[in-house]
């Protein structure tokens, strides 16, 4: 089957699958042209899209017109599915992480690469990153509603303080509660002290990438190659070796998830 149906990119045909086929193709590619990172952080589905393919297309192709257009079966489709092939398994972000906050390194990615090849598994799918302090209400306002006593177990003092305030206004609206649990975040930011370490800011994000790998979408990804108990030791490995600079199994608690934390450029992959 072709990389792509039809052709993708300015004044293509897009469809929707072709233009998921490019994006995670590309994605892939960055984390082997380093060099194009920072430029692609934050893809979008229009000019950013048209953007990447015609930086690719200028680089490895261009003897070919660099309109940021991709044909079907052209050398520069062509040789951007056989790269990103190459990269071996695949890391996406799932459809609940707003395109701002796709901020994890092409180094993390790589990590985690690492630790599917290990696993022998094809994919895993990113679910949470940076959180900015009304999200991070926002997500343990409704955890907090369906377990109460699993979100404690899941943060230490300072986020116990931030589910005090929910505990002493449930009765309240969502919004009026998520207000204030927003404020409590924020005022225990200002003394330095964070709920989680999802809880950041994009400059200090870029320096430290905090992340989830949700089970259930990196198992649907992933299909008969997921193996849950392989991954989880792929990490803890990592983590030794000094990959990851802090790594959670928390597969079994009500967010069901890899928590990973890592330095960008720790240590050569």
């Amino acid at each position: 089957m072709p990389f792509i149906l039809f052709s993708v990119g300015r004044g293509g045909v897009n469809l929707p699958a072709d233009v998921m086929a490019v994006h995670e193709a590309l994605d892939q590619f960055d984390l082997w042209d380093t060099s194009q990172s920072v430029l692609f952080a934050k893809p979008k589905m229009s000019m950013m899209l048209e953007l990447r393919i015609a930086a690719f297309q200028r680089r490895f192709a261009p003897f070919q017109f660099n309109a940021g257009l991709l044909e079907p079966n052209s050398t520069a489709a062509n040789l951007l599915a056989g790269y990103a092939f190459a990269m071996g398994p695949l890391v996406e972000y799932g459809d609940g992480v707003e395109q701002a906050l796709r901020l994890v390194s092409p180094y993390a990615k790589g990590v985690v690469k690492k630790a599917l090849t290990a696993a022998k598994m094809d994919a895993a799918v990113i679910t949470s990153t940076l959180r900015l302090p009304a999200k991070q209400a926002d997500i343990m306002y409704g955890n907090a509603v369906i377990n109460l006593q699993g979100q404690k177990d899941l943060y230490g003092p300072t986020g116990d303080a931030v589910l005090k305030v929910y505990e002493d206004n449930k009765d309240k609206t969502k919004a009026e509660v998520v207000k204030l649990m927003t404020e409590k975040i924020e005022a225990q930011l200002a003394e330095g002290k964070q709920v989680s370490n999802h809880v950041s800011t994009p400059a200090k994000y870029s320096t430290y990438n905090v992340f989830d790998l949700g089970v259930n979408s990196t198992k649907k990804k992933a299909g008969k190659s997921f193996n849950m108990a392989a991954l989880t030791k792929a990490f803890k490995a990592l983590k030794a070796e000094g990959y990851i600079a802090h790594f959670i199994d928390e597969t079994a608690k009500s967010n069901s998830c890899w928590h990973l934390e890592i330095v960008p450029d720790a240590k050569p992959l």
